[in-house]
């Protein structure tokens, strides 16, 4: 049998159930694994270790007394610093908010543990998860464990560092512009965005209402497909049934290669002709398609789609009257919040202008008027989440929004979409496709993301971190 912290969480709970791991010992070890990678990773900001020795102890002694173990029992995971955990900080990544002790769990969070989860921290993100590189002010930045000089994205950055150093088995994050996807492609783990307000956002800051709650997604994030499906049915009160590929048969894959103003490069492209391969072999009908303006440019659209109210909220979520308060705040010298969130608090307040000359409503409309003509309601879509491997970091100060259309036109049609790892690119760094499919259709994306797991990644690939021999050190910094 594999090392404890590399069995995947279904295989977790399944030692649990039969009697071959005790709670006590699958926590301890998670545990004793955070502690040997993040001084590199710097992606557990808040360790809740105490608790969590606590609560194994506690389901170890009435483990004897229950006729039926929960869904999640003994399992160890971690939660972004945007959502609450009770008697916890709850940061976002803000100076202003160092203070702030949530009073109650988040509604996934309370899910989670109600299914019998034990929360071991909390992680990294950007202030505000308003950039694509996890850093702040606060605690600073966190190092890909595939290589410490290599951004994991944002803004579930550090949930998805500490997952694919197999220091948690189970993770949630949020996306409302690839936050779940692009750091579950940098670091070659599973992410699943639901189909927008399909989980309660309750306890997560920002709280978004409107159209911003049009956009994000609350779910899951763990290194295999059938461990996100698990999370998953047990966050929407469901029975759980492994995805069943079946549900793809005589369905449509669309797919395509380049999802905005950069190409993607030869892995990228090898990834997204190998998931299409796998699903034609499981009796989907893949059509090459052309890349339509209303992908290519959705960030224009997204940016249309925000009406005042949610300008508004962001301004109010970054503690500030506006977003020049905080650029006065920099030139003096004396920033709130790092720069990579402010680049992108910028370019929301842009919406001003793009929403009157662009109607975001009818941008969205138009993306799932396409959608339905492609794969109608139980095929999937088949893209890359970014043109490249995971850059250095700093990569957002040069290239934004080249590359963040490959995810945005998702969030903008308020569609569910899957990041499943493909392989290691012969940079050492992994590679990844999402699975978009139509709303409310997570089974179908789920079946899929497991034909080409099957296919692609039958055995999961474990970062150098994890073996000890770590690709570069990078400089722990508070940038």
């Amino acid at each position: 049998m594999p090392p404890i912290i590399q069995l995947s969480a279904s295989e977790l709970l399944q030692q649990i159930r039969i009697g071959a791991l005790s709670v006590t010992d699958v926590v301890e070890a998670h545990i004793a694994q955070i502690e040997r990678v993040n001084p590199s990773l710097n992606a557990v900001v808040t360790p809740l270790f105490d608790q969590a020795h606590r609560a194994a102890h506690e389901a170890d002694a009435q483990r004897e007394h229950l006729s039926e173990l929960p869904p999640l029992f003994g399992l160890p995971v971690t939660i972004k610093d945007s959502l609450d955990v009770a008697d916890a900080p709850a940061t976002c990544g803000m100076l202003a908010r160092r203070d702030r002790i949530a009073p109650q769990d988040a509604a996934v969070v309370a899910a989670l543990r109600k299914a019998g989860a034990i929360v071991l921290g909390k992680t990294n993100a950007p202030e505000v998860c308003w950039s694509q590189e996890t850093n702040n002010l606060l605690y600073g930045r966190t190092n890909n464990p595939w290589n410490l000089a290599h951004t994991v994205g944002g803004s579930t950055g550090g949930e998805a560092a500490i997952i694919a150093a197999c220091g948690s088995a189970l993770g949630m994050g949020s996306d409302i512009s690839g936050s779940i996807r692009m750091p579950a492609a940098f670091t070659g783990i599973v992410g699943l965005r639901p189909t927008s307000a399909a989980l309660e956002e309750t306890g997560h800051y920002p709280l978004v209402s409107g159209r911003l709650a049009d956009l994000e997604a609350v779910g899951p994030m763990a290194r295999r497909v059938e461990d996100v499906a698990l999370a998953f049915a047990v966050l929407t009160g469901r029975p759980y049934t492994p995805p069943d590929p079946a549900v793809l048969r005589g369905q449509k894959v669309a797919y395509w290669f380049n999802g905005g103003l950069t190409f993607a490069d030869p892995n990228i492209r090898r990834a997204v002709v190998g998931a299409v391969e796998a699903l034609r072999g499981a009796g989907m009908t893949p059509t090459a398609r052309t890349i339509p303006p209303q992908v290519r440019f959705a960030q224009i659209g997204w940016l249309s789609y925000l009406d005042r109210d949610a300008r508004r909220a962001i301004d109010q979520a970054f503690m500030q009257p506006g977003v020049f308060a905080e650029i006065r705040n920099h030139l003096r010298g004396k920033p709130t919040v790092a720069y990579g969130s402010l680049h992108f608090w910028q370019a929301a307040m842009m919406s001003i202008v793009s929403e009157r000359v662009f109607n975001g409503v009818r941008w969205r409309e138009a993306i799932n008027r396409l959608v339905t003509a492609w794969i109608d309601e139980g095929g999937v879509i088949i893209s890359p989440i970014f043109p490249t491997t995971a850059p250095k970091h700093q990569w957002q100060f040069f290239a934004p929004f080249t590359t963040i259309p490959y995810q945005q036109w998702v969030n903008l049609a308020g569609l569910p979409g899957l990041t499943v790892p493909t392989g290691v690119a012969p940079n050492g760094l992994p590679t990844a496709v999402q699975v978009i499919g139509a709303h409310g259709r997570e089974d179908v994306i789920l079946a899929a993301g497991m034909v080409i797991q099957q296919a692609l990644t039958p055995i999961w690939n474990a970062p150098a971190l994890v073996s000890g021999q770590a690709a570069s050190v990078a400089e722990k910094d508070r940038l």
